[in-house]
């Protein structure tokens, strides 16, 4: 393809894609045939040869050679075109595409449907904006005429291009295209355009074969989200819209912008609607990626998408949410999206995200209530991510879910399982003072790097079939809980069917407190069906109704029930077949009580936490450490005993203050049940509300604020030297882990492994401000050791990093 000028050109259309036949040439008449040039052309012609320059003789040419029945067309051109096309295009580029926009109009079945000032500048130009001009319309016609043959209408033939041409020439949406406002040539070697590019290739593909059409704008929607462009079709009687590589089967003037377009301002220039226009018009059309350009003229078509009225706002109690998911690569990913009320599980929205073939304004988007909290699902090839997102109380707001990418793993030999599972049995048979000084083979250190899931998963059967759980087996069979002198038992039922990964637990608390055994006992008794069976909902899982170890006032949140809840969650790891992220906790009354100092106190054993009934204690209760896990509240609008209500309005206020800005962390819902009294919440199905929740036992993000001096472990945090007001705030992002601590923590540990880092690549720690560098190696025995503290293969890890804290500090 000859370029049209001396400026360097691009790639020229694949020859695959040149289809043979019917090619028109520019028509060149006789000289005698014409009268003088001068006696036909207009002053602006005139002018505009002037303008010319040098390439003043070139339009001379092209004039002299118009056949007379396509001269109009040629002065239109000549008179309207800019100053860079004056001083550069040549008399054959002008003349071939003047004789072939003519061909196309002649030949078309919908000629006379074309006023003649639609054709002359909506069909016959050769360039719609400030892009290359390529001289393509030959070939785009040899595309596109075939996909439009049998359509009857302009406005099916523009459908018909626009559904066909885009997968014919490999061209799709990509903001890794080289500029927005690509020529079609460029477009079609590149393979990529954004909206722009795009819908230039559109409009020269539907001009090509004599269908008029425009590029239309703005440059910037009215919520200040960005531009837009796309297009424009004459039906006959009316300009329609469509988006570039985005035909909806239901017809023009449908797309994703049409709810941004209406709220469009005509007297606002940023805000406003254009169509591009090669007649001069006195108004440029707005190019965001050139701003100094004004020779590109525009018609304002704000009114064709205004609304009459002022579209209606979205309502005072909803924000309208946009959704995007992105890959590990941070681009955009085409998943399944669902969005529940954490309060009750309830899914109030699902949809698909946009991927990277779509427009990058184009978002799914959710109405949501305000200052609500709500869990964000994500399915992406088979993997599956939750994390919260919490409405603030603004009219928009986003939500960006960043999926990561699994580590890659070498699966394992026959012969290195065996090995592993040898020195696994021994290590876990030995004495804690022999498993101190243990060391395992380095090339089972090299297998634990090799395939990290498959050896924890070798080391979690080792530590379950170990000799070492006699007393916890005692006690599972007996059906009761205990820690040092305290037991509590429980009663335990089957309900559904076993899922792939085990039963879930719902660990269930009962009211009462302080008052005779009898009462306690009955409350238990209450507690045994109180909450109702949803293997409907919740799948298969193990009810456990919880007898407190005493009949006292604080009988589920005392110092002796944090590691007894504990030890009763592992009994059923050990021998319950459970499935380590899917244990709940929830209570009524004094039970809900328990829930609010246990969960808060050890968030990492749980999916998910509820309260009824209940409030916080001073002093044991912080929701600073819900950042990561579900926690649901259940308040009765008559309860003022004891202070509860208020209370529970004080423990929601510190959630939003730590919260702060952030819309995806504190997964915690309150609700208050008005004219209910304290004996009467509706919470009976809590479990079918709870089951969607499944724990993330290794979050990027921690803040431990400890509460007792009995709990050393916390996600992927663990101290010696715990006590109330200690806090530690770490992150673990990028390969770097940024530890924080308040003045009185004396000991942290930091504990990693493949879900939170790369162990190929040097990890950064900052401790209180302080930088260093180190290159980590997996370790066996670090991760049996931390897998025999903690009793759970979620919470076990493969290196441990002690922060460099000053014992003065």
């Amino acid at each position: 393809m000859k370029p049209p000028h001396n400026k360097p050109s691009y790639l020229p259309i694949a020859a695959a894609l040149l289809l043979a036949g019917g090619a028109v040439q520019p028509a060149r008449a006789e000289a005698p045939a014409f009268e003088s040039a001068q006696s036909w052309y207009s002053p602006a012609v005139t002018q505009a040869l002037a303008d010319a320059g040098e390439n003043q003789g070139e339009l001379a040419d092209a004039l002299n050679q118009t056949p007379a029945a396509q001269r109009e067309g040629m002065e239109f051109l000549i008179a309207n075109m800019p100053r860079r096309d004056l001083r550069t295009l040549t008399s054959g580029f002008l003349l071939k595409n003047v004789a072939l926009a003519y061909d196309a109009w002649d030949h078309s079945p919908w000629r006379d449907q074309i006023p003649k000032a639609v054709f002359l500048n909506d069909v016959l130009p050769y360039a719609s904006l400030n892009e290359e001009r390529d001289g393509s319309r030959k070939e785009l016609r040899e595309l596109s005429a075939p996909l439009i043959a049998g359509v009857g209408t302009l406005g099916d033939a523009a459908q018909a291009i626009n559904r066909k041409l885009f997968p014919l020439v490999k061209v799709k949406y990509s903001t890794e295209r080289h500029r927005p406002d690509q020529a079609p040539t460029e477009t079609i070697a590149s393979g990529v355009a954004t909206c722009s590019g795009l819908s230039i290739l559109l409009v020269d593909a539907c001009r090509a074969v004599g269908v008029p059409a425009r590029v239309v704008g703005t440059p910037l929607w009215a919520d200040g989200r960005g531009n837009h462009t796309w297009v424009e079709i004459w039906d006959g009687t009316q300009w329609r819209f469509t988006g570039a590589a985005e035909p909806d089967p239901q017809g023009l003037d449908r797309g994703w912008f049409v709810g941004d377009a209406a709220k469009a301002k005509a007297n606002e220039r940023d805000y406003a609607i254009y169509a591009s226009s090669f007649q001069k018009t006195g108004l440029a059309f707005p190019l965001v990626w050139d701003p100094k350009i004004q020779w590109v003229h525009a018609v304002n078509v704000t009114s064709r998408y205004a609304s009459a009225t002022p579209a209606a706002p979205i309502a005072a109690d909803k924000t309208h949410v946009f959704v995007s998911v992105l890959n590990p690569a941070g681009k955009r990913a085409a998943a399944d999206v669902t969005m529940r009320d954490i309060t009750n599980g309830a899914v109030v929205w699902t949809g698909t995200s946009m991927g990277e073939n779509a427009d990058r304004n184009n978002y799914l988007t959710f109405d949501v209530p305000r200052k609500h909290s709500y869990e964000v699902t994500v399915v992406y090839e088979g993997k599956t991510i939750s994390e919260p997102f919490v409405a603030g109380d603004e009219a928009e707001e986003k939500s960006e879910i960043h999926l990561e990418a699994a580590p890659a793993v070498k699966t394992l030999s026959d012969a290195a399982i065996a090995q592993l599972k040898t020195a696994l049995d021994a290590y876990f048979a030995a004495p804690t003072n022999t498993q101190i000084h243990w060391a395992f083979p380095k090339t089972l250190d090299l297998a634990l790097k090799q395939d990290e899931p498959a050896v924890r998963q070798l080391v979690w059967d080792a530590y379950k079939d170990a000799p070492i759980h006699a007393a916890m087996k005692r006690d599972f069979d007996a059906n009761q809980a205990t820690f040092g002198e305290y037991l509590s038992p429980y009663t335990v039922k089957t309900v559904g069917t076993r899922p792939a990964n085990g039963w879930a637990l719902y660990i269930a608390m009962h009211g009462g407190g302080s008052g005779p055994k009898e009462m306690n006992d009955s409350q238990w008794e209450i507690m045994k069906t109180h909450y109702k069976d949803h293997p409907e909902a919740a799948g298969g899982y193990k009810y456990l109704a919880l007898r407190a170890p005493n009949d006292t006032w604080n009988g589920f949140y005392d110092n002796y029930v944090y590691p007894l809840v504990a030890n009763l969650r592992q009994q059923f790891l050990l021998f319950g077949d459970i499935d380590p992220n899917k244990v709940f906790l929830m209570g009524y009354s004094h039970g809900g009580y328990g829930a609010y100092a246990i969960g808060p106190k050890e968030p990492d054993l749980f999916a998910a936490i509820h309260a009824s009934a209940g409030a916080v204690t001073d002093g044991e209760t912080v929701p600073q450490t819900l950042r990561n896990t579900v926690f649901t509240v259940m308040a009765a609008g008559l309860d003022n005993a004891y202070g509860r209500l208020d209370r529970t309005h004080k423990f929601m206020d510190d959630v939003n203050a730590a919260r702060g800005s952030r819309h995806d962390v504190f997964p915690v819902g309150v609700q208050i049940m008005e004219g209910v009294e304290h004996p009467a919440l509706p919470d009976r199905d809590k479990i079918a509300d709870m089951a969607y929740a499944t724990r993330n036992a290794a979050p990027r993000e921690l803040t431990w604020l400890m509460t007792d001096d009995v709990i050393r472990d916390f996600f992927w945090i663990h101290t010696n030297d715990p006590g109330k007001t200690k806090e530690i705030d770490a992150t673990c992002r990028d390969n770097q882990v940024t530890v924080t601590t308040t003045p009185s923590v004396t000991s942290a540990t930091v504990l990693l492994d493949s879900r939170l880092v790369s162990f190929d690549k040097p990890i950064t720690f900052v401790v209180d401000g302080k930088k260093s560098v180190q290159k980590l190696t997996p370790s066996l025995k670090t991760l049996c050791a931390t897998m025999a503290r903690r009793g759970d293969p979620g919470l076990a890890f493969a290196a441990e990093v002690d922060c460099p804290i000053p014992p003065s500090k």
